[in-house]
């Protein structure tokens, strides 16, 4: 572990976001225990996650709009790696559908052993990067880039939250069948459903 700038810390080669992650969280999370129901949304940041979540949410309880729709997103789903709320899972309705930027060797053995269901959703890595510059400069939480091209050289070195997209990606794929895993692309989650025409 070692202390990167004021904004990132990394973690066992893995950039958080120094402001929201608790260490001794990170190390506990081996002892962490889910249910055989529960799911899991992995993404590199800014590919979809919240738009999947909410799918997701719709299709897993009925009650979803019941006294919930005010309820903040990460309470109902929350970040596996990031969970400051102090949540008592147990009593959170299941299935938990939790969600999570954490690269493949970060993910706890159980999770392999368990076989959880893993939803990955992947973006085009320069909608990535256009998002991420708005969003650097949006919330005080991260370093503002000057430029677009300022971002995409911290982007490439891999020197912002989630560490390189690269990696990230190629280290699921790579590891796929360690998984009960689904592959999403969130340009494909964007068309419109497919009309069927009746005569």
């Amino acid at each position: 572990m070692d202390n990167t700038n004021e904004y990132l810390l990394s973690y066992k080669g893995y950039n958080f976001l120094k402001k929201l992650v608790n260490i001794e969280q990170l190390e506990k999370l081996e002892d962490f225990e889910i249910r055989d129901d529960d799911v899991f949304i992995v993404t590199y940041p800014k590919s979809g996650t919240v738009w999947l979540y909410q799918i997701l949410r719709l299709i897993c309880y009925e009650g979803h709009w019941n006294r919930t729709g005010d309820i903040k997103t990460i309470i109902k789903t929350p970040f596996f790696e990031y969970m400051f709320y102090h949540l008592d899972i147990i009593k959170m309705p299941s299935p938990c559908i939790f969600t999570s930027h954490l690269p493949y060797y970060l993910v706890p053995q159980y999770l392999r052993k368990k076989k959880a269901k893993i939803f990955y959703i992947y973006r085009n890595p320069k909608d990535i990067l256009v998002s991420y510059f708005y969003f650097f400069n949006w919330l005080v939480v991260f370093e503002g880039t000057d430029t677009l091209e300022h971002c995409l050289e911290k982007f490439l070195e891999g020197k912002v939250v989630g560490s390189s997209w690269f990696d990230d990606i190629r280290g699921w794929y790579e590891h796929r069948h360690d998984f009960s895993i689904m592959f999403l692309s969130y340009e494909n989650m964007k068309k419109p459903p497919v009309s069927i025409q009746t005569t």
